[in-house]
């Protein structure tokens, strides 16, 4: 994790992007950009949070791990968003494991100075929190029921799909990474990807998945990749709003 040069008060985090000067001026004296490598653990399950993250390229994923070590994928946060939201709840620890999936940049801040801002009665950073913590319960449900219910194939459809909307076309990941996501085999991953190249779909070196065929991936998806999607540009307006 490497600390980066501090470009002004410019960020593609959109919660970030939505505060008015006064609070962004507030923030951004406070905030570091660090360059995120993929795998890295940024929070161990049951463990303090000293610093939350807002990210830019950089996407997240909080996994929920069972005693045997199998892990799902809650849900992933990207530059809509803020990691560390336990802090939010005046909780000081993670309920569960936190991992870099896509490497990136992201923007670092104490957990003390964001509890420090979230009371401050005359900032909009609240709001705009509370809004991006309404779409992730949403979300997680979604994601829940979608991994009990529909076919590893759909569910590794819109997962590229969702991934794709973040970073674009080009996915640098591997078949461990997505497993350790969708809590499947690794096996079950390579062949459900297989199909996908075989049928013109993506192609696929080692670490490397190129989307081909969005349109042929979303026929594929379940309905969850156009719910999510829909919950993503509620959110966006959302926040582009003027807080009241």
């Amino acid at each position: 994790m490497l600390p980066l040069p501090q470009p002004g008060r410019s960020t593609d985090n959109r919660i970030l992007a939505a505060l008015n000067d006064s609070d962004s001026a507030r923030m951004f004296s406070q905030l570091a950009r660090v360059s995120m490598a993929q795998g890295a653990v940024i929070y161990e399950a049951e463990t303090q949070i000293d610093h939350v993250y807002f990210p830019e390229t950089a996407v997240f994923s909080i996994l929920c791990e069972m005693e045997n070590g199998d892990t799902v994928e809650v849900g992933p946060v990207g530059n809509e968003g803020l990691v560390g939201l336990p802090i939010f709840f005046q909780e000081k620890t993670s309920l569960d494991r936190v991992i870099v999936h896509v490497a990136g940049d992201a923007m670092r801040l104490r957990a003390t100075a964001l509890t420090e801002e979230l009371s401050n009665n005359a900032s909009a950073l609240p709001e705009k929190v509370l809004r991006y913590t309404q779409m992730l319960l949403a979300m997680t449900a979604r994601s829940g029921a979608c991994n009990k219910l529909h076919r590893l194939e759909q569910q590794l459809a819109r997962w590229m799909l969702l991934m794709s909307d973040y970073v674009g076309d080009e996915l640098h990941l591997t078949h461990e990474l997505i497993a350790l996501t969708l809590g499947v085999r690794r096996a079950g991953v390579t062949v459900a990807a297989n199909g996908f190249r075989t049928a013109g779909l993506i192609g696929y070196q080692r670490g490397h998945i190129e989307v081909l065929d969005r349109v042929g991936l979303e026929a594929l998806a379940c309905e969850c990749y156009q719910i999510i999607k829909r919950d993503y540009e509620h959110l966006y307006s959302d926040l582009s709003r003027p807080a009241k």
